[in-house]
């Protein structure tokens, strides 16, 4: 049964299993917001572009809100967001959902779709050979989350508490070298080599080029954002990496 309702209960109910004398852990609560906000994004996006086929609105609002599954027992056994410290939380988010999630009435096709979003939602790329029906879905909260995250840093740098979204990702006084190779060389970074939170928004910077749909750089572009990350990057001996990524964001 395509039902948004329906799916939020599941979510509802499989957050609230990691309650403990009613309570989220601070990251667990985190995520649960985030997902949400996700999720409405991804609904505002699909409905921006005229999405209006059978099952549109529930497959934006699932994979929004669906994403980040195994985030939850992720902070739980192994006390990190860190893939490279615990597991691929898109992969195993699929394996959850699939065996766990409330499929009755929802088509094995469809199943498919939604599985695959949330498991190459967290990839350094999406499959070039991936059916056009399933990849504007990986596409779609791809792009929500990333808008999601941009807003949840930027806020939180400004409102000072960072170091509670990123506790691993402290100020350093440089880069991190094989960051800023990996940058150089093909124009994107990847969470491996970023170890502090200037690394991380130089991450955060290469993710514009990675944004699919026109909406999602524009909206970004008109808050601001890559130019405060721009900012925040001078005097880190690599104006000209910054500067390259601010012409092809400005051009799109």
């Amino acid at each position: 049964m395509y039902s948004t309702e329906k799916t939020e209960k599941w979510f509802d109910s499989y957050v609230d299993g990691f309650r403990k004398d009613g309570k989220l852990l601070p990251l667990q609560e985190l995520k649960r917001k985030h997902s949400r906000r996700v999720m409405a994004l991804a609904c505002a996006i699909a409905e921006s572009l005229e999405w209006n086929e059978e099952n549109d609105a529930w497959f934006a609002h699932a994979a929004g809100l669906l994403h980040d599954t195994a985030r939850f027992s992720q902070c739980r056994d192994f006390g990190t967001f860190s893939d490279s410290a615990s597991f691929d939380h898109g992969d195993r988010g699929a394996e959850i959902l699939d065996v766990e999630f409330d499929w009755e009435g929802i088509a094995d096709a469809d199943r498919k779709k939604l599985l695959t979003a949330v498991r190459c939602h967290n990839k350094i790329e999406i499959p070039s050979n991936m059916p056009l029906s399933t990849y504007r879905w990986c596409a779609l909260v791809r792009d929500a989350d990333k808008i999601d995250v941009y807003r949840l840093i930027q806020h939180s740098i400004e409102k000072g508490n960072i170091s509670e979204v990123l506790p691993r990702h402290g100020k350093a006084a440089k880069l991190s070298p094989q960051l800023v190779e990996e940058v150089r060389k093909r124009g994107r970074g990847s969470y491996k080599n970023a170890r502090s939170l200037q690394d991380f928004r130089l991450v955060q910077l290469t993710w514009a080029l990675d944004l699919n749909y026109p909406v999602s750089a524009v909206t970004l572009r008109e808050e601001g954002v890559f130019d405060k990350i721009a900012e925040e990057l001078k005097g880190f001996g690599i104006d000209d990496v910054v500067e390259a990524l601010m012409k092809k964001i400005n051009g799109m």
